[in-house]
């Protein structure tokens, strides 16, 4: 996450420098942090007997907030990571990095309501307050995104090459 979009706001444009984004964003934990439930003391993980009802539990927050958090976050941050790469390289043009986009938009506000309500299930609020803040970072992450494609292309984008995507660059 930010891996690619803050460096290119920071770099090319004036939007924000970095003194405003580490305020901002710190802030954003403390909001969230201090709105964070407490942590269920006494709870135990139960059993599914396959994919689909563990998949239910996340989403009714019945699950552990490592189970609902790590393996979605790691999934996303590398889908994302590759689909920068093969910008860099030249291979995407900028309507397929959008689709990749809103194909991963689904899934990630189904990670968010499952990261929300399975937070009181983790040792310590300070977890769970992360994991929360680390999800609305992912909103904040496709803003940027959105901001970078349409806004500043030539930042990102080598626009010399995309002859067919010519109007995207403009």
């Amino acid at each position: 996450m930010f891996i690619n979009t803050l460096p290119i706001i920071f770099a090319f444009t004036h939007l924000f420098n970095p003194l405003e984004t580490g305020i901002f964003l710190t802030s954003i934990f403390l909001l969230v942090y201090y709105n964070t439930p407490a942590v269920a003391k006494y709870w135990i993980q139960p059993q599914y007997k396959n994919v689909y009802f563990f998949l239910r539990a996340m989403w009714l927050g019945k699950a552990s907030l490592v189970y609902a958090f790590w393996p979605f976050f790691v999934f996303v941050n590398a889908a994302l990571f590759y689909v920068d790469y093969r910008v860099t390289n030249v291979t995407y043009t900028i309507a397929s990095w959008k689709t990749v986009h809103l194909m991963l938009l689904l899934p990630i506000i189904w990670w968010t309501t499952s990261v929300w309500r399975c937070s009181v299930h983790s040792r310590y609020r300070l977890f769970s307050g992360a994991a929360r803040t680390i999800t609305v970072f992912m909103f904040l992450e496709y803003f940027l995104r959105f901001i970078i494609s349409t806004k500043y292309p030539n930042t990102f984008f080598d626009c010399r090459l995309l002859i067919m995507e010519i109007g995207d660059c403009l």
